[in-house]
């Protein structure tokens, strides 16, 4: 099941002709996404069945967001158990299209641990079916060791091996500031978390922050809109370019929608994990509610 490197996003057409040669790892919300039964009764054959919180997430602590990053060797322990190694062929998928932004989580985790050859699937399991691929029953669920109870990567300990494209880059808050400061820091949040309550001090996002929500990248078909859409979408943003460019959300799932998209596109998005779960909590770092202010003109963001 070894492949080469390749795109960090599969059409359900390709994903369905070299089946036989991929691992398919279904991965389920944080949260519920939305109401009503399952509109898809079944799974890609075989699948793994995983879930962003125990899977691809760590145990929260005092200062972490809610998601914070996993141990990189305890993301390798839960597949091998599977049989999976890190230069298999693994395509990532979400029951329902408004969950993609859980694949690119787990998309995320899995090569920054090192995993070489990850993929989602364009437009999840709705997708697949429309690509005329069958549904039956999924493989067994994750090993009964889960990653929630491993704890988050220290400071100090050793990076996790760098995957062939060189990696994700991990931000912390000294990173955050900087990049809202001189480069472009977006918000993938719903504007009504942009925004803030006037009543909560706590509320609003990090000062000059750019709001992105991710879902403006999907198309109503649960697919991810076109390269050239995209790319207007980040420029229009100031979020294309030499300078450095980094996302966080809630918990850093929506906002890894960010980042996969930045990679479709040959654009580096750092992610901040911890997020505002995080940010809001500590009472030291600053908070902007209502429009972001303007950053100086001065400052180049070389978005040609």
């Amino acid at each position: 099941m070894t492949a080469a490197r390749s795109s960090p996003l599969v059409d359900a057409r390709t994903a369905y002709a070299r089946r036989a040669h991929s691992v398919f790892i279904e991965v389920a919300p944080w949260r519920v996404m939305a109401p009503g039964p399952d509109p898809i009764q079944g799974s890609v054959p075989g699948a793994i069945r995983t879930s962003v919180r125990s899977d691809f997430a760590g145990r929260p602590t005092a200062t972490s967001g809610h998601l914070p990053l996993p141990e990189p060797g305890a993301v390798h322990a839960a597949l091998l158990a599977h049989g999976v190694g890190p230069a298999d062929d693994l395509v990532l998928y979400t029951r329902r299209i408004e969950e993609l932004s859980s694949a690119a989580r787990a998309w995320f985790v899995l090569t920054w641990a090192g995993f070489r050859s990850v993929r989602v699937l364009d437009g999840g399991l709705p997708a697949w079916t429309r690509a005329g691929g069958p549904t039956g029953r999924a493989g067994k669920t994750r090993p009964a060791a889960p990653l929630q109870g491993c704890s988050v990567r220290s400071p100090t300990s050793s990076p996790p091996p760098l995957p062939a494209d060189g990696g994700r880059r991990v931000l912390d808050v000294a990173d955050v500031l900087e990049i809202a400061d001189y480069g472009t820091l977006l918000d993938s949040r719903p504007m009504g978390a942009y925004d803030g309550a006037p009543d909560d001090p706590r509320t609003g996002h990090v000062p000059h922050a750019v709001h992105a929500h991710a879902v403006e990248l999907l198309a109503p078909d649960g697919l991810l809109r076109s390269p050239t859409e995209m790319r207007k979408w980040f420029l229009y943003r100031r979020a294309i370019g030499s300078h450095e460019v980094g996302a966080y959300c809630g918990g850093g799932v929506s906002s890894a929608l960010l980042v996969l998209a930045g990679a479709l596109l040959g654009q580096q998005v750092g992610l901040f994990v911890d997020s505002w779960s995080a940010w809001a909590r500590d009472e030291s770092l600053p908070v902007e509610r209502g429009a972001a202010l303007t950053r100086s003109a001065a400052v180049d963001t070389d978005c040609a």
